[in-house]
């Protein structure tokens, strides 16, 4: 599992958190963009280019600089992948990145920092609706991981049917919490079982790992590395596979694996929802996002 060698690729202190320059592939905190923490842009979030006649769509997330999973992004990220079921035309999609060095850099920390409960509790329901849509979605979904993918960013590549990263040594992917005291929630936990086995992901969140490209491979928490140019092309060349199987068999099976732990999710969401703000709302958890923003601004100056 080659334990050692993913533990060197963790980040410091907060890898969890979207606001890191495209040095995130690096494993450490950029302090540049402390200013660009929220992007206030009225811009798209999400570009969607259907394809009409091969039912694929490539979904980009393109919120720059690190793709963060604000409330915002959830939102209109949500809202495109229902028209896209919806659609009859489309069968499968892919999702990527346009931004540099990065798939997603993960939750918010804004969003979780100084916020009201009933906003915190808000953000934390467009988190789970996300895992629902895409963790359930009829389509194809296959991930075209094109830079590091780190906590949030890793649960959305784990909700695909198929992932396929960019194959470079300095991108990182995985659930790395803890490194901040924090506790990646059940269905998180459910979703990395599922795709590498229990005493990989036993691993994985108590230590905080990130794994590099290969080291993904082997755990078997993506199924393909490729040189970067050849990312989109690969998986096109994989959805033309997975959709010549007959939609209405694929999406029984599909349901079939998922339904369970889709289940646990929605008849407890209430609950987790509340937690999640008891959690986040601890004076301990408000310092530790405190002095990481306080660690920027000293680094920035």
């Amino acid at each position: 599992m080659a334990l050692s060698s993913a533990l060197r690729h963790r980040c410091g202190f907060f890898g969890l958190l979207s606001q890191m320059s495209s040095s995130v592939s690096h494993g450490r905190v950029s302090t540049v963009l402390l200013s660009q923490m929220r992007n206030n842009s009225t811009s798209p979030k999400i570009k969607v280019d259907l394809n009409q006649s091969t039912g694929v769509a490539v979904l980009s997330m393109q919120s720059p600089p690190v793709n963060s999973l604000s409330l915002d992004f959830l939102t209109e990220l949500c809202i495109s992948l229902e028209k896209l079921e919806m659609d009859r035309a489309c069968r499968g999609v892919i999702i990527t990145s346009s931004q540099p060095k990065v798939f997603s850099a993960g939750l918010d920390i804004l969003e979780m920092y100084g916020k009201s409960p009933e906003r915190c509790g808000e953000f934390w329901r467009a988190v789970q609706e996300m895992w629902l849509k895409m963790y359930g979605s009829n389509m194809v979904t296959i991930a075209a991981i094109s830079g590091s993918s780190p906590a949030g960013g890793c649960l959305m590549s784990m909700t695909c049917d198929y992932r396929i990263m960019a194959d470079n040594p300095r991108y990182t992917i995985g659930l790395n919490e803890t490194l901040l005291g924090i506790v990646a929630p059940f269905w998180f936990k459910d979703t990395m079982v599922n795709t590498v086995g229990h005493r990989t992901t036993e691993l994985a969140l108590e230590l905080g790992l990130l794994y590099s490209p290969e080291e993904a491979l082997k755990i078997g928490l993506v199924d393909q590395v490729v040189p970067q140019e050849q990312l989109l092309a690969t998986a096109t060349e994989t959805m033309t596979k997975w959709l010549a199987i007959p939609d209405h068999a694929r999406q029984i099976t599909k349901s079939m694996m998922r339904k369970p732990t889709i289940d646990k999710l929605t008849s407890n969401r209430e609950a987790d929802i509340k937690n999640f703000v008891s959690f986040i709302t601890k004076d301990s958890i408000q310092k530790s996002l405190h002095m990481y923003l306080e660690m920027l601004k000293k680094r920035k100056a």
